[in-house]
């Protein structure tokens, strides 16, 4: 019986020697995870040390800069695509000969970003804006990750140089922005007006983040038309299933460069659906633009024309009051890659290929409820509807045709641009589209890609 009982001890002996080495590696392992978390403490702790650092030292150097005493009122700013501008005015007490008057955004490494001011001084009051041209001002796009305070710096006759704080008198609050996708990374641009020493201040806070909310994309894509509204027609072609094929394409050449990108209509919507008198609705294409929180909106069209004409051509649409470069590089690149050439049409033609298409609201039948808006708003509802405050916007429902744009009144606004790729009934240009369809979207996405450095 001696070696049975010897077999069950050694049998034991193992299963104690087992879970001793069990035990020892559970040890070792809690001692390796209680490591990494405090390798992971100590790295946060330096992170939230020197964002602290960062706050405090933008925190002391703005307190000893602005003065205590009086701060400007802002009674309107807007984003408008990438770009932050700003107005308003200041009151002085006393009488001051000014020299120059900006908006500046500052850091704490004393860096001072100059943003194109206009101002007037009048009866001791100051008023100044940012907002001359509404697709610039403040690039929210090229700013560094750290704190920016935005201050109004006055240059004064007597060679004083002061800056004054910035108070929210508008009926607009904060925005949260996000930048354009570039190598997979963002940055969220928290603009705050918020206090400092019982100061009111304009701060952006600036952060990179590695992806965008789900309901945040970079580029909107417009196909005109849609549903039971074809657009314009030539023999069996119809613009809206052309101009579809090609949102498509020129969705995956911009996500090919690493944007996030949403189309208004991917051609399941019914064919009994008359897409012109729901752009408003809840599911309608402006709805849609508006709420994917993007920069930029192309929307893509055929043109027609009840004349018998030749030659047809690019035509690239804007707002009203907004700076041309990319509009210009848009049209420049199209005739270019795509082989065709400008459009000859001379109306409302601003340089080769873009045109500024206005409407003056007046007192008829249709727009009946927008007596009272300002004289020139832009033409074109998928740029004007999609700016916001920006660009006009007044849709309110009171027409009857049409729903309400509920983001008419938005300080947030997408940077708009209607391109007609070419005239459906000029068979040079249709076939030419149809051929090429590819090189007109690659000249997009070149535009798009150079104009904001994307890769």
């Amino acid at each position: 019986m001696q070696p049975k009982r010897k077999h069950k001890k050694n049998k034991r002996g193992k299963r104690n020697r087992k879970n001793k080495i069990l035990l020892r590696k559970a040890f070792m392992l809690g001692v390796i995870i209680l490591m990494i978390l405090l390798i992971n403490n100590i790295i946060k702790g330096k992170d939230q040390e020197a964002d602290s650092v960062e706050t405090a030292s933008i925190t002391e150097e703005i307190s000893n800069i602005i003065e205590k005493d009086i701060y400007a009122n802002i009674s309107r700013y807007i984003v408008y695509g990438t770009h932050l501008n700003l107005e308003g005015s200041i009151e002085f007490k006393v009488d001051n000969l000014i020299d120059n008057a900006q908006i500046v955004a500052k850091s704490s490494s004393d860096e001072e970003i100059i943003i194109d001011t206009e101002y007037e001084y009048d009866d001791n009051i100051l008023s100044f804006s940012t907002i001359e041209e509404i697709n610039t001002g403040l690039n929210l796009e090229t700013l560094e990750t750290k704190d920016y305070i935005i201050l109004l710096k006055v240059k004064f006759s007597n060679n004083q140089t002061k800056y004054y704080s910035l108070s929210n008198n508008s009926e607009y609050g904060n925005i949260e922005y996000y930048t354009l996708t570039r190598n997979n990374i963002n940055n969220k641009i928290n603009i705050n007006f918020t206090t400092l020493n019982d100061i009111p201040i304009l701060k952006l806070d600036i952060t990179p983040v590695n992806d965008l909310p789900e309901e945040v994309y970079d580029v909107v894509i417009d196909p005109g038309h849609g549903g039971s509204d074809g657009g314009a027609v030539s023999g069996r072609y119809t613009e809206s299933e052309i101009v579809l094929d090609c949102a498509n394409e020129l969705k995956k050449q911009l996500e090919n460069i690493g944007l996030k990108v949403l189309l208004t209509r991917d051609g399941t919507e019914s064919s009994e659906e008359d897409t012109v008198y729901n752009i408003y609705d809840e599911e309608g294409r402006v709805t849609i633009a508006n709420e994917s929180h993007a920069k930029i909106l192309i929307s893509l069209h055929l043109n027609s024309t009840e004349e018998d004409i030749s030659d047809g051509g690019v035509e690239v649409y804007v707002p009203t009051n907004c700076d041309l470069t990319l509009a210009k590089s848009l049209a420049d690149n199209i005739v270019e890659k795509a082989n065709t050439e400008y459009s000859q049409m001379e109306n409302c033609k601003e340089e080769e290929g873009v045109y500024v298409k206005t409407i003056k609201i007046k007192n008829t039948s249709y727009f009946r409820s927008y007596k009272g808006i300002f004289d020139d708003v832009p033409y074109l509802f998928i740029i004007r509807e999609i700016g916001g405050i920006a660009t006009g916007a007044y849709v309110d429902g009171k027409n009857g045709d049409y729903s309400e744009n509920k983001y008419r009144y938005s300080n947030i606004g997408v940077e708009g641009y209607l391109i007609e790729l070419g005239y459906i009934n000029v068979n040079k240009d249709l076939n030419n589209i149809l051929r090429n369809k590819n090189s007109y979207m690659e000249a997009i996405t070149n535009s798009i890609n150079e104009f904001y450095k994307i890769k």
